[in-house]
């Protein structure tokens, strides 16, 4: 068993670096703390994101549109939020603004998660996930027009990260780059954790 296991973690690496040398590059991002695969460096766009509770947070999408696909990771910036329900309407003594701040973060994998869906289309999957135990979801749907989406919703260092690769119908998944996506510390260096049964979190250095 274990020599099965490393000759498929090999042929994984192997596929990957075939893959990389044919076009895909590692593209990080040291504001925002992430490392992804991507097939070139990709177009940007900052926006102002509404979340669930109607506060405004600067966002940024990270997306490349080619063959008739989408490969795309947006980031929502939670940090330095909790002065924003302070002025947000029918606030009260039962929800202090602190508490709203982290409700709203909390939720937003839930919320997004639901506007998914709302999209239309068979979802072909719809389940918890983790990256190197950050907690989040992963989503299937077949559209309309036979393409399929492959989302994935994370939220880390008050961060929101959701994941959007769309491939035509027929095509075979992105898999390198669904499946790339890793945190980052301020220096650069990749996170892992390990995770306890009452869901402690504690990094692996």
């Amino acid at each position: 068993m274990r020599r099965l296991k490393t000759i498929l973690t090999a042929l994984i690496f192997t596929i990957s670096a075939t893959s990389i040398a044919q076009g895909w590059i590692l593209y990080a991002d040291q504001e925002h703390l992430f490392s992804i695969n991507f097939t070139r460096d990709p177009d940007i766009q900052n926006f102002d994101y509404t979340s669930e509770y109607g506060a405004t947070y600067p966002a940024r999408t990270y997306s490349i549109r080619e063959n008739g696909g989408l490969l795309s990771l947006t980031v929502v910036d939670y940090r330095n939020g909790d002065g924003k329900y302070a002025v947000l309407p029918d606030q009260t003594d039962d929800a202090p603004v602190t508490s709203l701040w982290l409700y709203d973060q909390l939720g937003s994998i839930s919320y997004e998660a639901s506007k998914l869906r709302q999209r239309g289309g068979k979802i072909l999957y719809d389940n918890w996930h983790h990256i190197d135990l950050v907690e989040g979801l992963n989503l299937v749907i077949e559209n309309s027009d036979g393409s399929n989406t492959y989302a994935g919703l994370y939220l880390h260092a008050n961060r929101l990260y959701m994941m959007e690769a769309t491939v035509p119908a027929g095509a075979p998944p992105q898999s390198l780059f669904q499946q790339s996506l890793s945190f980052l510390d301020t220096e650069g260096v990749q996170i892992r954790y390990k995770l306890s049964p009452e869901r402690e979190r504690t990094r692996i250095r």
